[in-house]
């Protein structure tokens, strides 16, 4: 399959979506739901259903952080989040983007990573290579922990033997970053700004457009189930 006409789609629909959303930056957010770590706004909502209204006209099920849909691996399906980042979009923070992946059973075929606060459009596609606005990126050569960025998220558990592990987990590198993003975390890794991504507990639309990202230019990205939803991922430049 051709992915190219895809991926243009893609990348139209997230720069509408981008549109939208720094329209309405400054406005007042009306807030939903808020439970522990997690918020979630109206904008959510408004936006996945501008993304849904273009995707559907591809004729390709839609998996979307908002409004759900087809969870099975078994079918070639469009994975969303209207903004990944949500919170730091709530508090005017720039770490925030829409995110877009088309995936074929567990393999993400194309993604699009638009931070559309600054107008970095991250995008790839299978064979196609991976870029950030016209330019070709590449992952980083850096092959020494002691040198080397690693970005992640404090994981949001209830034992403290675990969070022990992942500070454990964090010793030895020379920086280490949290953005609150998981998907500007996959893009960062694609284009060299960072080195190794770690984290649990993240959902499929949190990284499935960087899978394609980080393959695409270079390196390496694992993921795996942890419970139902919910998984532990590993993205590098497979040189760590």
């Amino acid at each position: 399959m051709n992915y190219k006409e895809y991926l243009d789609i893609a990348k139209k629909t997230a720069i509408k979506a981008g549109d939208f959303l720094i329209k309405n930056k400054l406005n007042k957010k009306v807030v939903l739901t808020e439970e522990g770590r997690d918020i979630k706004l109206e904008l959510d909502r408004e936006t996945e259903n501008l993304i849904r209204k273009e995707l559907e006209k591809t004729n390709i099920i839609i998996l979307g952080e908002e409004f759900g849909g087809e969870i099975s691996s078994k079918s070639l399906r469009w994975v969303i989040d209207p903004i990944d980042g949500t919170a730091n979009y709530f508090r005017g923070l720039d770490q925030c983007c829409v995110s877009i992946a088309l995936m074929d059973q567990d393999k993400s075929k194309l993604g699009i990573v638009y931070n559309f606060n600054n107008g970095e459009i991250y995008s790839a596609a299978e064979g196609l290579g991976c870029y950030l606005n016209d330019s070709k990126i590449n992952v980083s050569d850096i092959d020494q922990k002691n040198k080397a960025s690693i970005t992640t998220g404090f994981p949001a558990s209830e034992t403290i033997d675990s969070q022990y592990e992942f500070l454990d987990e964090l010793q030895g590198w020379k920086k280490i970053r949290m953005f609150g993003s998981a998907a500007l975390s996959c893009a960062y890794i694609a284009s060299g700004k960072c080195d190794y991504y770690a984290e649990k507990g993240v959902y499929l639309w949190d990284f499935a457009a960087g899978i394609c990202l980080v393959e695409e230019a270079g390196g390496n990205a694992e993921y795996s189930l942890i419970d139902d939803e919910r998984y532990a991922v590993r993205f590098s430049n497979g040189k760590l």
